[in-house]
């Protein structure tokens, strides 16, 4: 069965005349940009959630047991990081602190903020950042911090390359902090800022953190680095079998999924943007089946006398299904072009990751191919009832 004729008669049809044919692209442009803009969505919640997990220099991630996913609080005893550190085959197991309801970020002559404040020790970095390792020696310095230059609007943050001279004087739970520079994360739905500082400095501005006198005590993350030639999953057994229950261990990658499955299936957004997604794929099929029937409807009388010249039901079947294919590869086009564009102003407004792979391109081309042909095959009804009657 052949997709292609030598004699192009469905694009001959669809470029007949270029006003509609302009129309036609709109409309199948308008469902592709539907669909690309709830996937976007969709994939930015996801992306921006575990940015800041990507970022983490870790082979193995240990959190709480009760912990269920990074946003939230529940931490465990810095004792189980030191544990760690015995097992044979882990080269660097290091804690990370997060804060984000007691952290209030201030400019000057602007209102207070919540903003998530990221913690480590400097002597075991764990972060990729490469602004990170060239501060180190920087962050020991008290009230010190590095910030996310992808933080909202409301934070003031400057853009890059902005002399530190000119930025902002910022203060953090009412105490004055010093900015060093920034580098680039991202916001998510839970967060809106990121600072980056010393477990000593972190110690300074939440003194009243945890049950006790010991800010540091508690852990909210654990970054374990293996040993160069080490098995991951066997590590990650030997800590299972040493640290006790209380806490959970993750190979990272697993961490990762762990985190996208808890917002994909345990809170409605996930679904509310795949329902979305369903509503633009509906709405292009209903005006694309517009389209290609308006177009057919204009040559009843042509395929009448086709079919009078003994072309058989197939040729008009895959008639309007070459047409649909057609119009759903040319109507992608500006839909694409359109929502990248758009992705770039949501990106920009509000720093979430609106990111347009390969991968996801190509599901969205899928879906419009299929939007498209599913709408000719309601189409093609009309053209299959055309009869050579008609002629006299």
């Amino acid at each position: 069965m052949k997709l292609f004729q030598r004699t192009p008669l469905a694009w001959k049809n669809l470029t007949h005349r270029p006003r509609r044919l302009i129309v036609a692209l709109a409309g199948v442009g308008f469902g592709v940009l539907l669909m690309f803009m709830e996937t976007g969505f969709r994939n930015a919640l996801f992306d921006s959630t575990v940015e800041i997990v990507e970022h983490l220099d870790a082979d193995i991630i240990i959190v709480s047991r009760a912990r269920y996913m990074l946003s939230a609080s529940q931490t465990f005893d810095r004792s189980r990081i030191h544990l760690a550190h015995t097992c044979p085959d882990v080269e660097q197991a290091c804690p990370l602190y997060i804060e984000t309801y007691y952290a209030k970020w201030r400019t000057t002559g602007s209102k207070s903020y919540p903003i998530r404040v990221l913690a480590f020790d400097l002597d075991r970095p764990v972060f990729t950042f490469s602004v990170v390792a060239d501060s180190l020696e920087r962050l020991g310095e008290p009230q010190t911090a590095l910030v996310d230059f992808k933080s909202k609007a409301k934070y003031g943050v400057p853009p890059p390359g902005t002399p530190i001279n000119h930025w902002p004087a910022v203060e953090l739970n009412d105490h004055s902090i010093r900015l060093l520079g920034g580098f680039t994360s991202g916001t998510d739905f839970a967060n809106d800022g990121n600072l980056i500082m010393s477990a000593a400095n972190f110690e300074r501005y939440f003194r009243h953190r945890g049950r006790g006198p010991e800010p540091l005590k508690n852990v909210d993350v654990g970054v374990v680095q293996v040993a160069e030639g080490a098995d991951v999953e066997r590590v990650k057994q030997q800590l299972h079998d040493l640290l006790p229950k209380d806490v959970s261990i993750y190979a990272k990658q697993e961490f990762v999924d762990r985190e996208i499955e808890f917002w994909d299936k345990s809170t409605p957004i996930g679904f509310v943007f795949l329902v979305g997604t369903i509503m633009g794929f509906i709405i292009g099929a209903i005006i694309c089946y517009q389209i290609i029937y308006s177009m057919n409807a204009g040559y009843l009388r042509e395929f009448a006398t086709l079919k009078a010249m003994g072309y058989q039901p197939r040729y008009f079947i895959l008639l309007v299904l070459r047409q649909s294919f057609y119009l759903s590869l040319v109507g992608f086009i500006p839909g694409m072009i359109a929502s990248l564009l758009l992705y770039g102003l949501v990106t920009q407004a509000t720093g979430l990751m609106m990111a347009l792979t390969l991968k996801r391109a190509a599901i969205v081309l899928f879906l419009t191919i299929a939007m498209c042909c599913l709408s000719g095959a309601l189409a093609m009804r009309k053209v299959l009832a055309s009869d050579p009657a008609e002629l006299f």
